[in-house]
């Protein structure tokens, strides 16, 4: 799976403005430094296949990066676009967390009976099986997922993947861990 770093000042300039913010500079650093970080760090992400291993899915298809100087949200997943970051270890989790969403929408088919079945909200049906992903992918790269608690509206799906990890991890992939949930209570 590659990555293709972009830059569109259109779509920066809409992002910008929907907070009133006209004055928009083309992040050429920003873009340089995440392609240099993605450079040295994605072969932990993607070559040695931690998500792929952690999920025991795979990803179909390349993907477009955009890389923007403001956006109400830190990154999103489609189209996959990452706000100027400049913590790595932030950046690191963006980039597992994003593409985790990535691979599950590559995977939809196979995933969305399993997903439907949760009885929760729509947030808690997308981040549940995310996270599981992401904590299993940071912890492999001996990276702390406390620290990716960054999103406080996910403060109560994170409390319910901590209790049903370690059984996560002991299952073959987030497809046998979803399957067996149906016969627990999530």
């Amino acid at each position: 799976m590659k990555i293709n770093f972009e830059y569109s000042s259109v779509y920066d300039l809409m992002l910008n403005e929907t907070i009133g913010n006209t004055d928009v500079e083309k992040p050429k650093e920003f873009l340089d430094s995440v392609r240099l970080f993605w450079n040295s760090n994605g072969t932990n992400i993607i070559k040695v296949k931690e998500i792929e291993n952690a999920s025991k899915l795979k990803f179909k298809k390349s993907v477009d990066c955009f890389v923007v100087s403001y956006m109400p949200y830190e990154s999103i997943s489609h189209p996959f676009t990452i706000k100027t970051e400049k913590n790595k270890e932030k950046l690191l989790a963006i980039f597992v967390h994003e593409l985790t969403h990535i691979l599950m929408s590559q995977n939809f088919k196979q995933l969305s009976p399993l997903l439907n079945s949760i009885d929760k909200d729509h947030n808690y049906k997308v981040h549940y099986p995310v996270l599981l992903i992401e904590r299993k992918v940071l912890e492999r790269l001996n990276k702390s997922y406390k620290k990716q608690k960054r999103v406080e509206d996910l403060g109560y799906i994170w409390k319910d993947v901590n209790k049903v990890y370690p059984v996560f991890c002991n299952s073959n992939g987030i497809v046998d861990f979803l399957k067996n949930a149906a016969n627990r209570q999530i």
